[in-house]
């Protein structure tokens, strides 16, 4: 008899437990998701354009905003900051947000998430009259 609630209790316990790591997961995949095609596009933006625009800028803005991220928990990486770079040379983005999770008052840690993308330079110098700037969000 004993051995019955012991093994129903196990049970339900090993349930619980991979129920909430599915959903964890669930949670990360679809974060990491969004990261990534924020990433994508800014990589072809700066395969567009020859570089980091104020536009690219003012999307990576509206981007966090519409997603509620804390903009101390974000890094942002962009290969071609500042100025163009010409044709057929190789641009990426890459977007880490630190993602905070908390199991009650007993544990709280963050979860790196990280998205990136790559492209290439197909920019000819006086084709667009654009701002280059930096990464600021």
């Amino acid at each position: 008899m004993l051995d019955k609630v012991v093994a129903t209790f196990g049970g339900l316990l090993v349930l619980v437990v991979f129920s909430l790591g599915c959903a964890f997961l669930v949670g990360l995949v679809g974060e990491w998701y969004a990261l990534q095609n924020e990433a994508a596009y800014l990589a072809a933006s700066q395969a567009k354009y020859g570089g980091y625009t104020t536009e690219a800028n003012a999307e990576l803005s509206r981007f966090i905003a519409e997603r509620g991220l804390e903009r101390s928990r974000l890094s942002v990486e962009v290969s071609a900051p500042g100025g163009p770079v010409f044709w057929g040379t190789p641009v990426r983005a890459r977007i880490t947000y630190r993602f905070p999770y908390r199991l009650g008052r007993w544990a709280s840690f963050d979860v790196p998430v990280t998205g990136a993308g790559r492209a290439v330079s197909a920019y000819v110098p006086g084709a667009y009259g654009v701002a280059y700037t930096w990464p600021s969000y």
